[in-house]
């Protein structure tokens, strides 16, 4: 015999393949062999955006026309000037002593002072054998005019204005108001004798001097702002026509697409392969074992095919929206305020970072984990506060307040960008969209997975409905004793954190079997013979008995969401018809009790314990009389008790503590709708005593 697979596991092994289907693995990328003039064979479309860069010629074209149009930076020497007298002044004066020797030969002198000064034998000889002074003068002054205007070694033709910098400051000159080396000598020169021309030669020396650094780091941080790129070429556009022919234009956008290639190769795509479904597992461990601790049972039954049918959806619309770049219209408020009302809060907040991740990790993208987990999280919150139609509204508000915050953190502080107004708009319909989504699709899901929430409790709680307004008329006992029973159910539910208004409309219908044979129960019965009168006490058991599996078939033929058909099936567990039993045990001692105890089964939850015990102390409290606050608490503590002790909320998660709890809300309603008595005769009994105590005193 094969073994037989079990549906939950054949289901997360298809999630595997979608999963793997959505998030592929790299592909190797494709390179393209046609040349500048060839006849494209398919159309070559850009698969993701990219950058088109300039080429090595156009960038060096562009920094050249920048320094063109960049006035180079000269420095400005001050001391070049004192530099220049006092080389002068040295020359003389080592001339002038050495002539004052006698012994000394002309070469000599010559050979001497070219010792020190790199000087032609020509001028020196000129100067030993003139008297200079007067020449001397005349050049100092006539240097200090040229050195205050300035003087460049050369003055480049392509430049008409300069920056000259002198320490802190710098101003903007024309290069014409300077001097070159070359015009400097010659107005220096004029209408001199050779020896001289040659010394003013041997002199002069730049003072404004080219600074080829300063002015590369001017061009470099100009330069530096100039676009590199052509421009932007977008995901889906097309590069090359099909049986065009491909222009210089479009081989250079081809050539910059395989340039953001990155390598992928067989272990790439291996590697990314695994630690994607190692992703994938551990998002599902996680799931299995929360689920574990928590009792919810995520892969069971229908909720396998819930979550399945929810995560395969998310995935899909996921996909598509990050293929057409609109990621941030994403819903997946819709499917955390579903996954909150079908399961609970805390299971919505786990969906939600494993969705988060599944994307944001996977796509590797902070930006998006971080948009679909603050999305996810305040829709999970706001399911907390949808107790009506129109209080749907509050969520889409807060969903879509927490998209743009989440858009905001996103484009301008993680991806370093501007703000972006369509991607505001996106989140603001994103919140629209979910909520949308929500209103219309909510009863489609209640339907097909036989879940409710308290929108629908509310619908189905509403009195006005037809099958209360028959209770009223045809069993207005009962309808009485279900309204009381309610608001029991709902007050203690709220004080041991039960949810309060499945516990109110499901003590609405736990009764609704008796309208069969409203006759046959105690509360219908005034001024109407019992007709128990005269039916063996067997027989009387199996009527009572019989309104719970009437109410049941009832609930089911008016489709009435599984939670309350559990309530109708539960409220009296497995306990004891004591009434007849005992009027049995008076006819014959051998009975067996358990034909007398209704079959069951026992409250599976704390909503249907709490109707159970509502159900008993109220009609225990019904049939007192001349009742008080005293009896009350004494049948409050033993109805309870004797539940505890049977045995019925054996299998609901309910405490000790709970029981108190409950029995302190039952007490407050109970009084308010009993109005029992005040205990006059016992006061004026403990007054009098109190006062025959102070007589004896004196």
């Amino acid at each position: 015999m094969k073994p037989k697979i079990q549906p939950k596991y054949l289901i997360l092994i298809g999630i595997f393949f979608l999963l793997n289907i959505i998030f592929p693995p790299p592909r190797v990328p494709t390179k393209y062999t046609i040349n500048e003039g060839e006849i494209a064979t398919s159309n070559i479309i850009a698969p993701y955006d990219f950058l088109v860069p300039r080429t090595e010629q156009e960038l060096y074209e562009e920094k050249k026309g920048i320094a063109a149009r960049i006035p180079p930076v000269f420095d400005l020497d001050n001391t070049v000037y004192k530099m220049v007298m006092k080389k002068l002044d040295g020359l003389v004066n080592l001339i002038d002593s050495l002539r004052d020797i006698s012994s000394l030969t002309e070469d000599s002198l010559v050979f001497l002072t070219q010792k020190e000064y790199a000087l032609d034998g020509i001028v020196i000889r000129y100067l030993t054998r003139t008297r200079f002074r007067n020449t001397y003068e005349d050049l100092i002054d006539e240097l200090g005019n040229i050195y205050a205007a300035g003087v460049v070694d050369a003055k480049p033709p392509q430049f008409r204005i300069i920056t000259i910098a002198s320490g802190d400051k710098e101003i903007v000159e024309s290069l014409e108001r300077l001097y070159s080396i070359a015009e400097a000598e010659s107005i220096l020169s004029y209408r001199k004798k050779p020896e001289q021309r040659m010394l003013v030669s041997f002199l002069l020396i730049p003072n404004v001097i080219y600074n080829v650094e300063k002015t590369e780091e001017r061009i470099d941080g100009v330069f530096g702002n100039v676009s590199k790129t052509k421009g932007k070429i977008l995901k889906g556009e097309i590069i090359v026509e099909k049986h065009k022919r491909v222009t210089k234009e479009a081989r250079e956008i081809i050539a910059a697409l395989e340039t953001t290639y990155i390598s992928v190769g067989t272990w790439e795509i291996l590697k990314t392969m695994l630690f994607r479904n190692l992703l994938y597992f551990a998002a599902i461990f996680l799931l299995l074992n929360i689920s574990l601790v928590a009792k919810v049972k995520l892969f069971e039954g229908k909720n396998i095919y819930f979550v399945a049918l929810l995560s395969a959806i998310y995935l899909l619309v996921g996909k598509t929206a990050y293929a057409i770049d609109t990621i941030y219209l994403l819903p997946i408020s819709f499917f955390i305020l579903l996954f909150a009302l079908y399961f609970d809060f805390y299971i919505a907040i786990i969906i939600t970072l494993v969705f988060a991740s599944l994307f944001g990790v996977t796509l590797n993208s902070l930006s998006i984990f971080i948009f679909l987990l603050v999305s996810g999280v305040v829709a999970a919150f706001s399911s907390r506060t949808i107790s009506s139609r129109l209080s749907l509204y509050r969520p889409m508000i807060y969903i879509a307040i927490a998209n743009m915050a989440a858009i905001l953190f996103a484009d301008m502080y993680l991806l370093k960008g501007k703000l972006i107004l369509l991607h505001l708009g996106e989140g603001v319909l994103n919140s629209i969209f979910g909520s949308v989504l929500f209103v219309l699709l909510l009863p489609l899901f209640e339907k097909l997975f036989d879940f409710c929430t308290d929108l629908t409790l509310l619908e189905q709680g509403n009195l006005n409905l037809p099958l209360f307004k028959e209770m009223a008329m045809e069993a207005p006992g009962t309808y009485h004793h279900s309204i009381v029973v309610g608001s029991l159910a709902e007050a203690a539910a709220r004080v041991i954190g039960a949810d309060p208004i499945l516990a109110r409309v499901g003590a609405y219908y736990h009764d609704i079997g008796k309208l069969k044979k409203p006759e046959y129960y105690i509360e219908n019965q005034l001024g109407v013979k019992n007709p128990h009168d005269t039916l063996k006490p067997q027989m009387s058991t199996l009527v009572i008995i019989s309104h719970v599996k009437d109410g049941v078939e009832m609930a089911k033929k008016m489709k009435l969401p599984k939670k309350l058909i559990s309530i109708i099936e539960q409220h009296h567990g497995t306990t004891t018809i004591e009434l007849f039993y005992k009027k049995a045990l008076d006819t014959s001692p051998d009975i067996n009790e358990d034909t007398f105890r209704y079959p069951g089964p026992k409250p599976k939850t704390k909503e249907s314990a709490v109707v159970m015990l509502a159900d008993s102390v109220e009609a225990a409290a019904r049939s007192e009389k001349n009742i008080t606050v005293t009896k009350l608490q004494k049948m409050l503590k033993d109805n309870i008790e004797k539940k505890f002790v049977d045995g019925q909320l054996d299998e609901c998660p309910i405490t000790r503590q709970d029981l108190v709890q409950v029995s302190t809300a039952f007490l407050s309603i109970l009084t308010g709708v009993f109005h029992p008595r005040v205990e006059y005769n016992q006061s004026r009994k403990k007054t009098s005593e109190k006062a025959d105590g102070k007589k004896r005193k004196f």
